[in-house]
């Protein structure tokens, strides 16, 4: 945990390199100084004020030039207050880091404060606990592998089976009707059959006794055969008929259980995933809530090593470095807060009548090249 936690405070004090030479160095002059030299617009409002008062087109000449002085002088300090405030923010940025690096030294080394006791058996409690969450986020990962690989076999073999099932189905399904058709182009046979034999009996009985009654005869007998072989094949037909059906039943009723099966098997390895899903997210913020309670513990023994200054050889540095940084975050806020107070400076009746003069003569002028020009 300690040299973590030092690793990353060092990683954010060399990062001091991004900003300007000024931020981590400390202010030599007050905040009435050299770096809180009052702007140009201030100076000049001191310096207008004290002037002798100016009247006719001087004056309203020097009150229209104000508003290009106050526009400039807008713009220089919003952009050396966004400069400072950027620079306040990284000074802070290094100021935590700095906090994190102290407190790892003092884990690292092993100083003994009575304010740190308390601090320490907490961080420790939470590094356990982190480390508690991260060996059972790994265990729960590892069964949420295996029961996938457990889960998908089940639905592979299920599938096959279903896979199986259904296409021998629809084979016997495809046999049935194949034989159906049989059956039914024999019993459409065997009806003609009957229905010409009908009709020659019907025939010899209004022709007996001459040679076209023989002839008929003859065709009738030769019906006759056929019809006892067809209705042979109707019935042979008419029994495999239903044992075709009683097959293509129970094949169905197979595909349909293999398919529910299946059903079940796709249904079982979704509910196990997002239950182990949900688990291993709660992991994860058990884990993530640890290591944020490690990380503010630690935050407040660096603060409270910096408050408390024990004196030991390893931590002198990072009390400089940490007095630095707290120097300048209270310079550049200082420096901030003289540049919000100039901007109070201006004289804000001369900044309007110059204005206002400004508008009249574009008024004024708009008003000429419109009578010229139309």
């Amino acid at each position: 945990m300690g040299g973590g936690l030092g690793g990353n405070g060092t990683g954010r004090v060399r990062g001091t390199a991004a900003f300007s030479r000024t931020m981590v160095a400390a202010p030599r002059e007050s905040v009435t100084g050299r770096s809180t030299a009052p702007l140009r617009g201030a100076a000049t409002t001191d310096r207008t004020l004290a002037d002798r008062p100016k009247r006719g087109l001087f004056w309203a000449g020097d009150a229209i030039g104000y508003i290009y002085i106050y526009l400039r002088d807008k713009v220089d300090a919003g952009a050396r207050r966004k400069r400072l405030a950027e620079e306040r923010t990284g000074a802070e940025a290094l100021l935590s880091g700095a906090l994190n690096e102290l407190a790892a030294a003092v884990l690292r080394e092993g100083v003994q404060h009575p304010d740190f006791t308390g601090l320490l058996e907490a961080i420790g409690r939470a590094n356990a606990r982190r480390e508690a969450a991260a060996a059972d986020l790994e265990a729960a990962e590892t069964l949420q592998q295996n029961e996938a690989t457990r889960l998908g076999a089940l639905v592979e073999a299920a599938e096959g089976e279903w896979t199986a099932n259904d296409r021998t189905s629809r084979d016997a399904d495809e046999i049935l009707r194949g034989a159906a058709e049989d059956r039914d182009t024999a019993g459409v046979r065997l009806t003609r059959v009957k229905d010409e034999r009908a009709r020659l009996i019907r025939e010899m009985s209004s022709n007996s006794g001459d040679a076209r009654a023989a002839q008929l005869a003859h065709d009738a007998v030769g019906l006759a055969d056929e019809q006892r072989a067809l209705e042979e094949l109707t019935e042979r037909l008419d029994r495999q008929l239903a044992d075709l059906r009683d097959n293509s039943a129970v094949l169905r009723t197979a595909a349909a259980a293999s398919k529910a099966k299946l059903e079940a098997a796709t249904a079982a390895r979704r509910d196990a995933a997002s239950a182990m899903g949900a688990s291993i997210a709660g992991r994860q913020r058990d884990r993530a809530t640890a290591e944020k309670e490690a990380v503010e513990l630690t935050e407040q023994l660096g603060r409270t090593a910096a408050e408390i200054r024990a004196p030991h050889g390893a931590l002198l540095s990072s009390y400089q470095n940490i007095d630095r940084l707290a120097e300048t975050i209270a310079d550049r806020g200082a420096q901030i807060a003289a540049i919000e107070q100039m901007q109070a400076h201006y004289d804000q009746r001369k900044l309007l009548t110059g204005v206002g003069l400004l508008t009249s003569m574009l008024i004024a002028t708009a008003a000429a090249l419109w009578a010229v020009l139309r």
